[in-house]
């Protein structure tokens, strides 16, 4: 099993893709057993069991995000686990990805990767001689590699398109590692090791994890992003890798994160700081008041002098506090992204020059990015202005002052922000930007994987047939099969409904017609054998008294005229008609399918065993 599960890309590939359709376990159980069969042409043998994050009991999974889908295949020879980690899917993850592999401030669904796989085994009753087996996409192979690297939790991991380990992340999750690192550069602090060279702490990481190494593969496209990201400091590329370019006629972002200075990563890096540690407090809009200082809701309802001069009667400390916040880290701020303002031509140029991006996005990224840092800069000179007012001591002057710099603040520049952000969302960039992320799907990959005959559309499985001098054929043969697979027990159970009907007509018009018949017959029976019983009857006829009458015989002369209507042999014809029209449809369409394939001895039986699943 582990021969064609973990040597076939493409059924690597497909498996993972699996976790991503939120499936039900049968259907789960289903959806692996078809596409084996797809790829190798055999059915799974041996019991499979599935069993996902979600039911785990477990605090810290369930704390974390995690998601991921184990598969237990046992056979009378071997058992082997599955764990496939769910990539990012939306912004919780996004959130996440900032905090752990960019700020290196969190390990946590590494953590519960290792926890989901105990609870796995122990939910299957894996026995201890058991291969496990990481699979993933994305964010998932950096939960599975940092789990394997910190806890040993896998015997061997594999990937597609993964983020790579962080060696910030490392430091956080493994104590060993923390150790080795302070040991190997005379830390002291923890927030010495980002002043560190990158160069060194890469290269210490890739020794020191050597000897995992051979049990980490990987396949990634160079044109994905996660590629390109790799590139700056805290990633570091571990394990066997084959690199595939799925996207030939556009350069991909990997030179282009290679030339950013490495200052300005380190700025991005430092302000992701900030806004985990913020976040971890008090989720995102924690994580703005760390980077700012001051949570701007403090501003809804002002909307002028005098709602201003009332607020501040009633809020002056928070006023202060917050005016004493900015003062203290706008000046950082604005010292960690004019370095990246001052990088925009190079970068958003770059992605305008690869055709990712229109000029009018360009320019607009640009303009808007220009515009932030602008406004803040003039936050800033307000807050020194107001420093000099609040200074002299003047509390008339120091009352005025603190209300108009809010104003100024909120009005002349914190909107001014929020417009630019919506115009960056407005110049449709984000949309743009979707090769960027097709080039990180699964589906992408799979589609320059291909031997020949064999080919993908999205992750379903396509067979090109030529004949003759004609354009070449494609085939959806996953599609194919699903469409035999679903049909033939949809026909059947059609067929049994029209054998239920049948019955139905009998039993509710034939059958009881006779009921009804025998009924009349015996009531008469009893008549003509017991007139005397009847003779109640008399008193309908005006008889008086009727005790001093006396039935002595009762003749009944009776008609039952045949049922009329009750013939629906021609009905039931046509709708017996329509299953058998839908078996020859099925068959021709199967025939025609091999027809085309007539050298694929393999492809009939795939439909036979369809069946099977």
């Amino acid at each position: 099993m582990s021969k064609d599960f973990l040597e076939s890309p493409t059924l690597q590939a497909r498996l993972i893709n699996i976790e991503y359709k939120n499936l039900k376990p049968e259907e789960f159980k289903q959806e692996v057993q078809r596409i084996y069969l797809e790829e190798t042409g055999e059915l799974l043998e041996g019991d499979i069991d599935v069993y996902h994050s979600s039911e785990s009991n477990s605090k810290s999974i369930k704390d974390s995000g995690y998601d991921g889908t184990a598969i237990q295949i046992q056979t009378e020879d071997q058992t082997e686990v599955y764990v496939i980690s769910q990539g990012t899917t939306g912004f919780e993850d996004w959130l996440y990805n900032l905090k752990s592999m960019l700020a290196g401030k969190t390990a946590d669904q590494a953590t519960a990767t290792d926890n989901f796989v105990d609870d796995a085994k122990l939910h299957f009753g894996t026995e201890e001689s058991a291969e496990i087996f990481g699979l993933s996409h994305s964010l998932g192979h950096n939960n599975n590699a940092v789990a394997h690297l910190t806890y040993d939790t896998f015997d061997e991991v594999f990937s597609i398109n993964g983020a790579q380990p962080n060696y910030y992340e490392l430091y956080e999750a493994s104590p060993d590692f923390n150790r080795a690192v302070k040991k190997e550069f005379n830390i002291v602090f923890d927030e010495q090791i980002y002043e560190l060279s990158p160069d060194k702490l890469h290269d210490f990481a890739m020794g020191y994890y050597e000897d995992k190494s051979d049990n980490i593969h990987q396949i990634i496209s160079k044109d994905d992003p996660l590629y390109a990201a790799s590139a700056v400091r805290g990633f570091f590329t571990l394990g066997n890798v084959t690199m595939v370019d799925t996207n030939p006629d556009t350069p991909g972002l990997r030179e282009l994160m290679e030339e950013i200075p490495d200052d300005v990563v380190k700025n991005f890096q430092d302000l992701a700081i900030d806004f985990a540690v913020g976040s971890e407090k008090g989720g995102t809009n924690g994580g703005v008041e760390a980077l700012l200082g001051v949570d701007l809701k403090e501003f809804e309802g002002i909307d002028g002098f005098w709602s201003g001069a009332g607020f501040y009667f009633t809020h002056s400390s928070e006023i202060d506090t917050m005016i004493r916040s900015l003062e203290e880290k706008v000046p950082t701020l604005l010292d960690k992204l004019t370095p990246i303002t001052e990088n925009s031509e190079e970068i958003f140029g770059s992605l305008y020059e690869a055709e990712y991006i229109t000029k009018e996005q360009k320019d607009v990224m640009i303009e808007e990015i220009a515009i932030i840092e602008q406004e803040l800069q003039e936050i800033n000179e307000t807050i020194g202005r107001n420093v000099n007012i609040r200074d002299s001591g003047n509390p008339n002057a120091v009352f005025g002052g603190d209300i108009g710099a809010g104003l100024k603040i909120y009005f002349d520049h914190v909107k001014v922000i929020m417009e630019s952000v919506d115009r960056i969302k407005e110049s449709g960039i984000l949309d743009n930007l979707s090769a960027i992320t097709d080039s990180h799907s699964i589906s992408e990959l799979l589609s320059v994987m291909s031997d020949g005959k064999k080919g993908y559309l999205g992750t379903d499985m396509v067979y090109t047939a030529t004949k003759g001098e004609g354009e070449p054929i494609k085939v959806n043969i996953s599609a194919a099969l699903r469409m035999y697979q679903q049909s033939i027990p949809i026909l059947e159970a059609k067929a049994a409904k029209i054998s239920e009907l049948e019955q139905a007509i009998h039993d509710e018009l034939d059958t009881s017609y006779k009921d009804e018949e025998r009924k009349v017959r015996d009531e008469i029976d009893q008549m003509e054998g017991s007139p005397g019983t009847y003779k109640f009857l008399l008193s309908k006829h005006g008889y008086y008294p009727t005790f001093m009458k006396e039935m002595k015989k009762i003749s009944v002369h009776e008609i039952f005229p045949p049922l009329e209507n009750n013939d629906f042999e021609e009905q039931l014809a046509e709708l017996t008609k329509t299953v058998e029209t839908g078996y020859i449809y099925i068959e021709n369409y199967r025939k025609s399918i091999e027809d085309l394939f007539e050298e694929e001895e393999q492809l009939s039986q795939l439909f036979d065993l369809s069946r099977r699943i």
